[in-house]
């Protein structure tokens, strides 16, 4: 019987050096299914050996997608491979598709392993100029304006990117120029194919670690560029594990955590390039110290937005608004900021008082931990979202709305605890991984703007 297998088969640029090609094969009880999918980048990559490290990892990462659809027993792909790198791409694999392997009730022994191989061999390495400046990761919502604001005050060569699924660029268009700084946008093909093959009998769908991705997107146009850095937006909270299953935790935003963060960091200085430095300008600080640090800046209320579902494929499962009362992400982030800002500035923003919407119960509850499983979505922890809760009830703000009645009701505001509460969610985090030359102005900035 023939084994169902998954190939890496070859990346290809075009003439014009920007569009990139990824193709693989997946054969399945029988069957063979080719697939290629295209990165157009803003720039013609230049032809170096760090830019071909860096696409060989952006192929290796890109075909999770793909892999993921039947879940082979084999991986074959043409490059050599150390140990040490094929142990990053397994930890990857197992902590990536975590939520993957829970969504679907699969094994984490059902994943294929990478091996230590010979095969085409890495570029060697060459020596890089100076570098300067960074390049942001912007995907529109509080997380990388705090970020931006800060780095505009450390970086004087500051320009931003997104990776866009076909057309669509949320937010981030609009955060970038009231940020003011370029934004390079990375579009992203996927192969038309995956939706159809997904729905086939036996096949999967799920999450996957978009982020892994979406840095190793950052470092191809930050080495096209000559940037020094790759910055991003994952804040403390985002390390945090919600579900406990199959003897392993299961991270809905483990490719945010400080793990991997820490991992694909080694992985670019050893694998593709290490002048290139990838890293979380706001590691240290919890959802609620963002939240805070966000309501200084004003001018981003009328163009921000934290609701993911803005960034749906399919244009007519997105919502009307930048908002949408189905999205866990939405109402997390009303609860978050509503101590922070004025019930008249929540109401500009949100267009509604999302903690007076009834039919928000049943997630309100599995947010705040009292029903059901927590959201798989990058949402506030329990503690962050209660304290918040707690700490807008205290200031005598949507006493009388729906969901604060519930929560009063089932005894969520513990007011004696608040203080202390706050102070520890409020106190910088020990993890941070921000290059030595960088840490101290950044966690003096955003010390200053927690305190203030």
């Amino acid at each position: 019987m023939q084994t169902d297998t998954f190939t890496y088969k070859s990346y290809a640029l075009d003439e014009s050096r920007r569009s990139v090609a990824f193709s693989y094969a997946l054969n399945h009880d029988g069957k063979s299914y080719d697939f290629t999918e295209t990165l157009t980048f803003p720039v013609a990559l230049p032809e170096n050996e760090s830019i071909e490290r860096a696409l060989r990892g952006l192929h290796l990462a890109l075909g999770v997608s793909y892999f993921k659809i039947f879940v082979p027993p084999a991986l074959i792909h043409p490059y050599e491979m150390d140990a040490d790198e094929a142990a990053f791409w397994n930890q990857v694999w197992e902590h990536g598709l975590g939520e993957f392997l829970y969504v679907n009730k699969l094994s984490k022994d059902r994943l294929a392993t990478f091996q230590p191989q010979s095969g085409q061999a890495l570029p060697l390495a060459s020596p890089t100029g100076v570098k300067h400046g960074a390049l942001l990761g912007i995907g529109g919502g509080k997380d990388s304006v705090v970020a931006g604001e800060t780095l505009k005050q450390v970086i004087s060569e500051l320009e931003g990117f997104v990776m866009a699924t076909g057309e669509q660029l949320g937010q981030t268009q609009s955060v970038a120029q009231v940020m003011g700084i370029a934004l390079h946008v990375v579009e992203r093909r996927l192969d038309p194919q995956l939706l159809v093959v997904q729905e086939s009998p036996g096949a999967y769908k799920g999450h996957v670690p978009i982020s892994l991705i979406f840095g190793l997107v950052g470092t191809v146009l930050a080495i096209a560029s000559d940037k020094r850095y790759v910055v991003v937006g994952n804040e403390a909270s985002a390390s945090t594990p919600r579900i406990e299953w199959n003897e392993s935790s299961v991270n809905h935003q483990w490719s945010k955590s400080f793990e991997f963060e820490q991992q694909l960091q080694r992985y670019v200085h050893r694998y593709i390039d290490p002048a290139t430095t990838y890293f979380s300008a706001i590691r240290r600080l919890s959802s609620v110290a963002v939240a805070k640090v966000f309501a200084q800046y004003p001018d981003y209320f009328e163009v921000f937005t934290s609701d993911n579902y803005v960034f749906r494929i399919d244009p007519g499962r997105r919502p009307n608004s930048r908002w949408s009362l189905e999205s866990p992400k939405s109402l997390s982030s009303f609860i978050l900021l509503s101590p922070w800002l004025a019930e008249t500035d929540l109401a500009r923003i949100f267009g509604s008082n999302f903690l007076d919407e009834a039919s928000l119960e049943p997630l309100f509850l599995r947010l705040i931990g009292l029903e059901g499983e927590p959201p798989l979505d990058c949402v506030g922890t329990v503690e962050e979202l209660r304290l918040s809760l707690g700490l807008a009830y205290q200031q005598n703000k949507y006493r009388d709305a729906a969901l604060t009645k519930i929560a009063e009701q089932r005894g969520v505001f513990q007011q004696a605890l608040l203080a202390e509460a706050t102070e520890a969610l409020l106190r910088p985090a020990d993890d941070s991984a921000i290059p030595a030359e960088l840490a101290s102005s950044i966690d003096t900035i955003l010390a200053d703007q927690v305190k203030a």
